[in-house]
């Protein structure tokens, strides 16, 4: 048998960016002159990219309440949050108030990280978030994401070890306006959960944590200045807890680092063109804290210690910053977009029985797809397209060169000051790019994870070992076709790449080389005739690779496994896994010597194991 393939080299990358936001109103008619007419809001359509627990089915959002949760007697009594440690000191006497009050319809507890008990996003979570269109296959009442999807399950997820601010701003207000009901969950307030041991409560908010990185969610992100955000609140706590918008709000460093999220709740008038708006945040539990605006030079200023005056943790802004702003809740409830399927953007599941969701609707924001690049870890990322344009942190400085790319920083918000998270990135699917992982602000040595995950593939590299100053190299097709990595050091990367088909959906997982300095490993898929291609070529010392292959049909997922893939410097082997016949079986190899583009021996390599080995976090 002789065959001849030219496996294509590797001068391409993909990156996108977003900003997420948060925001949230509702209440009673202004009792004093609101603050000067804002500009205009401008409402960003930036384009990307839990329930309940109900055991027969997964992915029906929560029905409204027809029985509402009793409130609070609040009469007009001060600010009962303002009893809280951390309190500014409120008159409790406001222009405008929606009667969400911190100590009870708030939670009892701070905000939180990645303890090790705590459950986020599962796979039925985000078959909830997207539909069906998410799913590898359903067997029963569960889903088994495909492989794109379930790397943006595990990014999510990763990304809430800095807090879940976003998840509980967005669900106190869900249940203070009664688009979720707090007797589903069995307590009579916010304020009477417990978070420990309670996966139902976590998983539902993971699930809105999440919604800030998803079209239309994104969608209803409300831009202005200070003076127009507190109009706009004004507005919207007039119309009361059932008014047509409620809001959260989102905060963050001039340099669009540090994002947080709370909930507002009221508006005080301090006199002299000065506003308090009145927040529940997240990391003061029970306490009336406050953003100030001063509507005469519109600005404003949130301080995250117990004494407002505190300087040094102050975040603030101006007329110019856009760094105040306003995210709808409403886009929130319907079903989302798919920001890594194949199909991504026509939302809804395909079966009609799936119960009844807060909202029903979907609407495609955006003819633009995207591609979304994660770091995990520290260091920094850089994106350089092909003429030479920027996307990311040059010489420490965040720059954005190329058109039509996007960045967000999520909120997390357990510390509020920890501005040293890396932003996701997302560029147009028809831009090619490069990427470096610089190591160059390091002080120590850390280990990284790069994924790329665009409509219908993921590439990613993990494990990657960066010392200060070293700066290592990852090239990207934009349509998931081509993954090459170079280093700079000593390194044992793993290198995975996910696709999804018509016929099934596929998972390959390559590891076990150390590479040494000025070393590459590169990985090529081609769909159409069903290989993929591993080779070190210019590398100078054999190599031993172990390979991981899972495939996804309707209905069953198969495992390949094998630690027996050996390389010379510059040969080329090919996995034919369209030939594969399924669990147990061996896989055929064509290798290419010397990588002249011709297969010279064709080997049938044994299937040693049915189990993908996890990667350890």
């Amino acid at each position: 048998m002789y065959k001849q393939r030219h496996p294509v080299r590797f001068s391409t990358l993909l990156t996108i960016i977003l900003l997420i936001l948060a925001a949230c109103g509702g209440a009673a008619v202004p009792a004093t002159s609101p603050p000067p007419p804002a500009t205009e809001a401008v409402v960003a359509a930036e384009d990307p990219t839990a329930e309940p627990e109900v055991a027969e089915d997964p992915t029906a959002e929560p029905e409204v309440a027809e029985d509402p949760t009793p409130e609070a007697p609040r009469g007009d009594t001060p600010d009962i949050g303002a009893s809280g440690e951390g309190s500014f000191d409120t008159t409790g006497v406001y222009v405008a108030d929606l009667g969400f009050r911190p100590d009870y319809d708030g939670f009892s507890f701070p905000n939180y990280g990645g303890e090790p008990d705590i459950v986020n996003l599962t796979a039925n979570d985000v078959w909830r978030m997207f539909g069906d269109q998410a799913c590898a296959y359903i067997d029963a009442e569960n889903c088994t994401l495909t492989p794109a999807g379930d790397q943006w399950m595990e990014s999510v997820n990763s990304s809430m070890n800095g807090g879940h601010c976003e998840g509980m701003a967005v669900l106190s207000n869900l249940f203070y306006t009664k688009k979720l009901s707090l007797t589903d969950y069995g307590v009579e307030s916010t304020a009477d959960f417990q978070i420990e041991g309670n996966e139902l409560l976590q998983r539902e908010i993971a699930y809105w944590f999440t919604t800030q990185a998803t079209q239309p969610a994104r969608q209803g992100i409300v831009q202005q200045t200070p003076s127009g955000v507190v109009n706009t609140l004004l507005n919207a706590f007039a119309a009361g807890p059932d008014g047509s918008e409620t809001y959260a709000v989102g905060f963050y460093k001039r340099d669009m680092s540090g994002g947080h999220a709370v909930t507002p709740y009221a508006v005080e008038d301090r006199g002299d063109g000065i506003y308090w708006i009145m927040i529940y945040d997240n990391n003061y539990p029970g306490a009336a804290r406050a953003i100030e605006v001063d509507t005469n030079n519109d600005t404003w200023l949130y301080s995250g210690s117990t004494n407002p005056a505190e300087p040094a943790d102050d975040y603030e802004g101006d007329a110019g910053t856009f760094t105040l702003e306003l995210a709808a809740i409403e886009p929130r409830l319907g079903m989302q977009e798919c920001p890594f399927c194949d199909d991504s953007g026509t939302g809804g599941a395909t079966n009609p029985n799936r119960g009844t969701r807060i909202a029903q609707t979907t609407t495609t924001t955006d003819s633009i797809a995207y591609n979304q690049v994660i770091l995990e870890g520290n260091g920094d990322l850089l994106i350089t397209d092909l003429e030479g344009r920027s996307f990311g942190f040059k010489d420490g400085v965040f720059v954005n060169e190329i058109p039509g790319a996007r960045s967000n920083t999520n909120k997390f918000g357990v510390d509020v000051w920890n501005v040293d998270h890396e932003p996701v990135y997302y560029l147009p699917t028809d831009i090619d790019f490069t990427i470096e992982i610089d190591g160059t602000r390091l002080t120590e040595p850390t280990t990284s994870t790069v994924t790329f995950i665009g409509p219908g593939y993921v590439l990613e590299v993990s494990d990657i070992f960066l010392e200060p100053g070293q700066v290592d190299v990852l090239d990207i097709a934009p349509d998931g076709s081509l993954l090459s990595y170079r280093t700079t050091s000593a390194e044992t990367p793993v290198m995975l790449v996910g696709i999804e088909t018509d016929a099934a959906d596929y998972l390959f997982v390559v590891q076990g080389y150390e590479m040494e300095e000025g070393e590459a490993l590169n990985l090529s898929l081609n769909t159409t005739e069903g290989w993929l291609s591993l080779d070190s070529i210019d590398n100078a010392a054999p190599a031993l690779y172990s390979l991981y292959m899972v495939k996804y049909d309707d209905n069953t997922e198969q495992i390949f496994g094998t630690d027996e893939i050996a390389l010379e410097p510059d040969d080329v082997v090919y996995v034919d896994y369209l030939l594969w016949p399924g669990n147990g079986q061996p896989m055929a190899l064509d290798v290419d010597y010397g990588g002249d583009g011709s297969v010279d021996e064709t080997l049938q390599i044994d299937d040693v194991t049915d189990e993908l080995v996890e990667e350890e976090n």
